[in-house]
């Protein structure tokens, strides 16, 4: 399990590219005039009725500062002031007022927009370099994705399943919440439980397809199938479930789980006999990470007891920010 944890360090390291998160809309890279002057970038995570990830883009120059909401529809401007201290205040379109605290080299704004209570947790933004760096580092996870589902799907008992996870936050077809796996997920359980196995492998092949890291699917998979197939199929559910065990004990920031998906999340919840009461999304820890946090209720025969759990959602954090990269790229490619 020592050799586990190690291999889950180098994969993030050889994966992740820093804390930071960005996207290449904006042109960074210039001297500063003041401490806070430059290009800023950040994620917003979703937020009661405002359920889309959005991006927060800012230019701080002097005592001023401006910058953009950029939801999935539209884009809404906001201008504000900002004092020595990185203290700002800023007002949108629709006259939303907020706040942003700036240091070195984080940001964090909160603000009302609409029924929503908003925040971005951000960075400088990343120069052509970096930018370029976190490019090619996708592209190597993609292939580093490619051989290891391939490898588990022969049979390969050497493979790492922590490196497969870890890598998955950074290929094309990545589906952190299950919005397009899940619905053929619950067509395959449908089938499979009016035992009609044929109609469940066939929508099992679709799911694994998008996300070969849910460990459901491949339960349902070692069900239906017969003699080595099924146990290669059980073998891999087991794999991944002790490689996502194995994160932490989820108590505190320092032993949360590493998570690359929100379905792995509700794995650990159901393991440890938690139900789910409210969520924190993508906080940043005093680490520079960034967490989930899930307020919960213990649930054992005879004992009840309130309990949070931490899950380090730092590569779901930068698998967009390399997406978005990866778009801005193309996009700026295009004539």
């Amino acid at each position: 399990m020592q050799h586990t944890s190690r291999t889950f360090k180098r994969v993030l390291t050889r994966v992740l590219v820093g804390l930071s998160v960005a996207i290449g809309i904006l042109t960074a890279g210039t001297s500063f005039a003041g401490p806070f002057d430059g290009n800023w970038v950040g994620q917003i995570p979703p937020s009661g009725r405002c359920r889309a990830v959005a991006t927060m883009t800012i230019t701080v120059s002097g005592e001023t500062l401006s910058g953009a909401v950029h939801n999935p529809g539209n884009v809404a401007p906001f201008t504000g002031s900002i004092d020595a201290n990185g203290d700002a205040t800023f007002t949108t379109r629709r006259g939303h007022p907020g706040t942003i605290k700036f240091t070195t080299g984080h940001f964090d704004a909160n603000w009302q927009s609409g029924g929503c209570q908003r925040h971005a947790l951000g960075d400088r933004a990343l120069d052509a370099t970096q930018n370029a760096a976190l490019i090619a580092q996708r592209k190597q996870a993609q292939a580093t994705y490619d051989d290891l589902t391939a490898r588990a799907a022969n049979g390969d008992r050497s493979v790492d399943f922590t490196a497969l996870r870890a890598s998955y936050p950074f290929t094309r077809q990545w589906d952190v919440d299950s919005s397009a796996s899940g619905p053929l997920l619950q067509q395959a359980k449908a089938a499979a439980d009016g035992g009609d196995c044929a109609t469940a492998l066939e929508k099992l092949d679709e799911v694994l397809k998008i996300d070969y890291t849910i460990i459901a699917a491949h339960v349902l998979r070692s069900h239906c199938l017969r003699g080595d197939a099924a146990r290669i199929e059980s073998r891999i559910a087991k794999g991944l479930m002790a490689s996502l065990k194995h994160g932490g004990n989820g108590r505190t920031e320092e032993s949360a789980y590493p998570v690359m998906t929100m379905h792995e999340e509700n794995d650990i919840l159901a393991d440890n006999h938690i139900v789910l009461k409210t969520r924190d999304i993508e906080v940043r820890g005093s680490n520079g990470h960034f967490y989930d946090v899930v307020h919960g209720v213990l649930l054992l025969p005879g004992y009840v007891r309130i309990q949070d759990v931490y899950f380090d959602v730092t590569a779901e954090v930068n698998g967009r920010s390399s997406a978005m990269a990866a778009a801005d790229t193309v996009k700026a490619a295009l004539p």
